[in-house]
């Protein structure tokens, strides 16, 4: 009796087990075998059912979910963010004013893959069509109830050719080290970008990258109207370097030197918009031969406060042909900006870190907070208005005033930030702040900026 009830017991727990125990399944039945509670045959009958049942289980989670035999390693990532926005503008030259409040919300999915130690890919999908902003705005459809669609924010491959040289091609993160001043975070790069990193000793390095971004697309020919539409690219080079002092405790600095020239420029002047039919005057692409010099100092303060200390600079050669272009695209109206050829950022920031390690890579937990104060002050000629920022100064030039940015870790993986800009016009000589329309939609004489957010991130 006490042998077939143990018996009965075995036969269920076995046909409940699972793959992962198939060994100790095996194991199990030869010492129930030794004991005389079972029979050879009894056992050998068992464990072929058992082999069975697995057989079909793993055959059934094989047939819902199937990868790819080449890929070595696969990662799901993206984030969700909620956010209450008030913006107001005034105009200059003239009577308009603008206040909006809105609650806003984006999301990025992503995956990414390795292959062997050489290959990798990242693709990345998220809302807004443009690429300026990832975001969609709460009740945007009205009683409608409009959904959003979800567009290629990434979509890219990548060779690690050695331990030095990796290249990457497709729709790519923006390959240069920069600041918001000359580069909006949610642009990405369309084209090609290589990187270098070369140690010249345990605590310095000097690293290269650059390549070539796609401004407009598809040369074509219309040969009936001897009509050419070239391809336009932005060319990009950019060399940085890092010195850590002390690899565990710090400080470290940072700086790189760019250079940027556009493909098909005017070298006449006579008119600001040459190559791209279509384009405002004012966000042209033409006399932009940038120079810039972004960096970063970092430092603990004390045991869990670090402090950063950051800037950028940037100027156009060509700042002067473009003035001109720009006056001549106007009907020689307007002479202002003489000095509008350059732009800068200086600021600060603190935050908790657990050590210098952490400070010097941005990561935070839990509990840690971080916040940054800088000003910045953009020449009209000086960037390329289709990158800047399109927060803090509405994707517009010739503004100048003061930012903020804090960051509180709700959880190791869930933040809340806050932001806040003060901007007003740069130069009045100009007559106009341009640049893509924003969400102003006007020559901007003062304006000021407020976002709450909450991002959780997998």
């Amino acid at each position: 009796m006490k042998k077939s009830v143990i018996k009965g017991l075995m036969v269920s727990a076995l046909a409940f087990s699972v793959p992962v125990f198939s060994d100790t399944t095996e194991d199990l039945v030869n010492a129930l075998v030794t004991k005389g509670i079972l029979t050879e045959d009894e056992a050998a009958l068992l464990t072929k059912k058992h082999a069975g049942e697995t057989k079909a289980r793993d055959q059934k989670v094989k047939s819902k979910l199937s990868i790819s035999k080449y890929l070595d390693e696969g990662k799901l990532y993206g984030d969700i963010r909620v956010r209450q926005e008030w913006r107001n503008a005034d105009e200059y030259g003239g009577d308009e004013s603008r206040d909006r409040s809105r609650q806003r919300y984006k999301i990025t999915l992503g995956f990414k893959t390795k292959i062997s130690e050489d290959w990798f890919t990242d693709l990345a999908l998220a809302m807004g069509s443009k690429g300026r902003s990832d975001n969609a705005t709460l009740g945007s459809g009205g009683d409608q109830g409009n959904k959003e669609e979800l567009f290629v924010k990434r979509a890219m491959i990548g060779w690690a050719v050695n331990d030095w040289l990796t290249l990457q091609a497709g729709r790519i993160k923006n390959p240069l080290y920069t600041k918001p001043m000359v580069w909006d975070k949610d642009l990405t790069w369309d084209g090609v970008s290589w990187k270098t990193k070369y140690k010249m000793s345990k605590q310095t390095t000097i690293s290269t990258t650059g390549g070539i971004n796609t401004v407009t697309g598809d040369d074509t020919q219309t040969r009936m109207f001897d009509d050419d539409k070239d391809s336009q690219y932005q060319l990009s080079g950019q060399v940085i370097g890092k010195h850590l002092f002390d690899k565990k405790s710090g400080p470290s600095a940072k700086v790189g030197l760019t250079y940027t020239m556009y493909t098909n420029d005017d070298d006449d002047g006579d008119i600001f918009d040459p190559t791209a039919e279509g384009r405002p005057a004012q966000t042209a692409i033409n006399d932009l031969s940038l120079i810039e010099i972004p960096a970063d100092y970092k430092m603990m303060v004390k045991p869990g406060l670090g402090m950063t200390v950051f800037g950028d600079y940037a100027y156009n050669i060509d700042g002067d042909d473009r003035r001109k272009a720009w006056i001549n695209s106007n009907g020689g109206g307007n002479n202002g900006g003489a000095d509008d050829n350059s732009a800068f950022l200086l600021g600060f920031g603190f935050g908790s870190y657990k050590d210098f390690k952490a400070l010097d890579k941005g990561k935070q937990k839990k509990g840690d907070w971080k916040g940054n104060l800088w000003y910045q002050e953009v020449g009209t000629y000086s960037v390329d208005p289709n990158h800047v920022d399109s927060d803090i100064f509405d994707s517009k030039v010739n503004l100048k005033g003061i930012a903020f940015k804090g960051q509180y870790m709700i959880e190791d993986n869930v933040k809340f930030n806050i932001a806040y800009a003060h901007g007003e016009i740069n130069d009045k000589s100009v007559g106009c702040t341009p640049g893509v329309a924003g969400d102003t939609k006007m020559c901007i004489d003062t304006m000021d900026l407020l976002q709450l957010d909450v991002t959780y991130k997998w």
